[in-house]
């Protein structure tokens, strides 16, 4: 073996750094520890995960948690679970956290995609937080997160493989239950007391108000209107801008988390927008034709008139009404198809609600057992009394 390729492979082992700093008399320097003097001077926030946990519906499913944490107390001010580590979940947490307990001086967080994301430190920066420095890699800088990782791994997630979870709603509601009755109320060595003691309910004199907070996270776009709906499709969903503003490009300012969205309009005026819904057929209004005075508007009324149905109610629907009126499957024989066909042909369109009520009345009087033709013919006598007792459009007095 040649000298170079031995040489190759002792730099490929595992221990060859460890002896090499040995054989230096390398030593590693002591690192010094920093804690918050007072509540809330300082947060610590970070995820755990993946961890995969097994739901009724959807099976297995990647999980992660997001908490956190004050620096002084060890208190778990807040805590959110995600399928997927995103800036969406880091703001989530945050507004969890800042609405209870008011805002921290300072913020510590490694750097992770979901932090460094634009819109949380722009966030945090216009809130007045200060973000603590970091380096890569080197999770002793988060200690005290770091040790309640620890905590949480053994304590819930070891406990999940005994647990049914329906979803992630319900594993959300077990870890805020875990995190108040247990590791906020454990007894911590160091404090040499609880969490919760150490903290004693004290707030933060930095507190805002939860609209000012989510505002802080609006992240601004330039987006065009729809000329007709006024219809504006943002990442956070769609929303409808006012009339004057239809047609055009404009900056628009969204929440990354909340259906919330501006206007940011060239005067430097804020507009609220309102969620853009699409209507259902049935909130379509009839459109009513021009009526004016006199004999000929009568006559151009009978001229025009066109049968118009109610919306899902038709022949099928006849046929199923009358077959719970004789008890049986309707029709049974092409003389009764054609027996039912003429009676719609001459009577219909009918209306749902009265058509209902008239066969409970022929019901009612004739029993049950009857004959179709029998039936068909009291509903017809009720149809035509029905029209000989409304007003009649002939009165030339009208």
């Amino acid at each position: 073996m040649s000298r170079s390729t031995l040489n190759r492979q002792l730099q490929a082992h595992p221990a060859y750094r460890g002896i090499e700093r040995l054989r230096r008399g390398d030593k590693t320097p002591h690192r010094n520890r920093y804690e918050a003097c007072y509540p809330h001077e300082g947060w610590q926030l970070d995820a755990k995960g993946p961890f995969t946990v097994r739901f009724t519906a959807l099976g297995r499913q990647p999980v992660h948690a997001f908490t956190v944490l004050d620096d002084h107390s060890r208190f778990a001010l807040a805590g959110y679970l995600a399928h997927a580590p995103s800036t969406a979940a880091a703001i989530t947490v945050f507004e969890t956290a800042g609405a209870r307990w008011g805002l921290a001086d300072r913020f510590q967080f490694d750097q992770g995609s979901a932090f460094e994301s634009t819109a949380f430190r722009q966030g945090l920066a216009q809130l007045g937080i200060h973000r603590n420095a970091v380096k890569p890699r080197t999770p002793q800088w988060q200690g005290k997160i770091e040790a309640y990782h620890r905590s949480l791994n053994r304590w819930f997630v070891s406990e999940l493989h005994a647990q049914v979870v329906v979803d992630l709603d319900h594993l959300q509601q077990l870890f805020d239950a875990w995190l108040a009755l247990v590791y906020n109320r454990h007894h911590h060595r160091e404090l040499a007391t609880t969490p919760d003691k150490r903290l004693a309910g004290r707030l933060s004199d930095r507190r805002v108000s939860r609209s000012v907070l989510r505002r802080a996270f609006f992240v601004e776009t330039i987006a065009k209107t729809h000329p007709k709906t006024g219809e504006v499709r943002l990442p956070n969903g769609r929303f409808r801008v006012p009339d004057p503003y239809a047609g055009q490009r404009h900056r628009f300012a969204y929440h990354p988390v909340h259906p919330h969205a501006l206007l940011l309009t060239r005067e430097g005026r804020e507009l609220l927008l309102e969620p853009f819904t699409v209507k259902p057929l049935s909130a379509v209004k009839p459109q009513a034709p021009k009526h004016g005075p006199g004999q000929l508007q009568k006559l151009l009324d009978r001229f025009a008139e066109r049968p118009l149905a109610e919306p899902g109610f038709g022949l099928p629907e006849v046929f199923a009404a009358l077959g719970k009126l004789v008890e049986r499957s309707l029709p049974q024989s092409e003389r009764e198809a054609h027996a039912v066909a003429a009676f719609y042909r001459n009577h219909g369109p009918l209306s749902r609600e009265a058509f209902t009520a008239a066969c409970a009345r022929t019901h009612a009087a004739l029993g049950p057992g009857r004959a179709l033709s029998a039936y068909l013919q009291d509903l017809t006598r009720q149809i035509q009394a029905d029209a000989e007792s409304a007003p009649s459009t002939n009165d030339p007095t009208d």
